[in-house]
């Protein structure tokens, strides 16, 4: 992401460990969220962020599957967008506390632009998904 044009990364959150949510999987996901400042539009920042999962192997089925790398575009600014390629903010992110606990380590009081909470309440909403993360890192 350091090398996508007119795109700068300001700071990341601790890497979270957590299960593989809607599949079964025997293996566990990196979670973390990252904060940038760019010039793309959110159309070519999300074109550019599947150019990246592609080189790392990501194969685009149409089916939730383990994946090598999976990047989402979870907000930009306070756009809201609704195509089947590109909603923003992200359509699920308020209902996945893997989401929810990297970003409010960054922004806990930044407010979801739809649904008008902070990412600390929608993260305090969904307490019952706690036993989902195994251990935390820290900032790499």
């Amino acid at each position: 992401m350091k090398a996508l044009p007119g795109t700068r990364l300001v700071r990341w959150s601790p890497i979270y460990l957590s299960e593989p949510v809607g599949f079964s999987s025997t293996r566990w996901f990196f979670n973390l969220v990252a904060e940038i400042e760019t010039a793309l539009s959110p159309w070519a920042l999300v074109f550019r962020l599947w150019q990246i999962e592609l080189s790392q192997g990501r194969k685009r089925s149409g089916e939730v599957a383990d994946r090598p790398l999976d990047l989402d575009l979870l907000l930009y600014e306070d756009v809201v967008l609704e195509f089947p390629s590109l909603t923003l903010p992200h359509p699920r992110m308020h209902e996945r506390l893997f989401v929810l606990r990297p970003l409010c380590d960054l922004w806990a009081w930044g407010r979801h632009p739809v649904l008008k909470k902070s990412f600390q309440e929608l993260a305090h909403a969904l307490k019952d998904q706690e036993d989902i993360f195994f251990l935390t890192f820290v900032e790499p």
